[in-house]
């Protein structure tokens, strides 16, 4: 499956991040879009703390692709 690219577009308070574009196909996402769909997007995974969801970047040792 071909790695699909994730930008952050809305933050909320605190800096969680709230939607998200996807960068091949310019798609708008919410947070629990990407969350309930996280298979459709390989390089990425949900962590679960305090109750909350965060999209994470699958750790892979290079700073520069990590979501921001």
């Amino acid at each position: 499956m071909e790695k699909r690219e994730l930008q952050v577009i809305e933050e909320g308070d605190g800096g969680r991040n709230k939607k998200f574009k996807d960068v091949s196909s310019g798609q708008v996402y919410t947070l629990e879009e990407i969350a309930n769909n996280i298979s459709d997007f390989p390089g990425y995974h949900v962590v679960h703390r305090d109750g909350q969801i965060f999209i994470r970047s699958n750790p892979d040792g290079d700073r520069n692709n990590n979501l921001e």
